[in-house]
């Protein structure tokens, strides 16, 4: 009885703190406005700039906070992209800072090659949370296009994000499945040791 119960709680801690150990949600929230340095978060930026939406008045901008109070945008509203060594790209929250219906086109790129390529739509009014788990790419890039001004004081193709999640680089971290099978068998292994020396006493 003990023995399982040791092996099932194992199991829950185990499964209960994988998500914290591997995904990494970047907030933006330290940052002081303007571009976005190489090395923030682990990676490199191009195009991606920070501000503050609570205070930047109403716009997608102010609307597409979704953990105070910075976003990111691409400048001028031309391509922006996210590189670094191979990782996830989990999901992130975007939101149209003028035009609604605004067309947001993901490529999800490995040593050059695109491997995944998307494109959704976002509005001026609220942030949408776009998922991605896109694995094993070193970087993302996205281009924006289209939409309807909204009405706001400005214009162009430029989106907000916030939130950006990502896992680390798969070749770092263990396959799930490997770590489930270790720690279960290695509970299981420590709860047999202390039942043999318990019938031995």
């Amino acid at each position: 009885m003990r023995m399982r119960s040791l092996g099932s709680l194992t199991l829950v801690v185990i499964l209960g703190s994988m998500g914290q150990l591997m995904a990494s949600t970047i907030t933006f929230d330290d940052l002081s406005g303007g571009s976005i340095p190489n090395g923030y978060g682990g990676l490199n930026w191009s195009n991606f700039y920070s501000l503050n939406g609570d205070t930047y008045g109403l716009s997608g901008y102010q609307n597409g906070v979704v953990s105070h109070s910075n976003v990111v945008y691409n400048a001028y509203g031309d391509p922006a992209a996210v590189s670094g060594s191979p990782f996830t790209f989990n999901s992130a929250y975007f939101t149209a800072a003028w035009n609604d219906r605004l067309n947001i086109e993901a490529i999800g790129y490995l040593a050059g090659t695109a491997i995944y390529d998307t494109t959704f739509v976002v509005n001026t009014s609220g942030p949408t949370l776009e998922t991605f788990n896109w694995s094993n790419i070193d970087e993302v890039y996205f281009r924006s296009s289209g939409g309807v001004n909204h009405g706001y004081n400005g214009g162009g193709e430029h989106f907000a994000m916030d939130n950006f999640t990502i896992n680390g680089s798969p070749a770092a971290v263990p396959e799930p499945a490997s770590l489930i099978v270790w720690f279960v068998l290695g509970g299981g292994g420590i709860a047999m040791s202390r039942l043999r020396k318990r019938k031995a006493a």
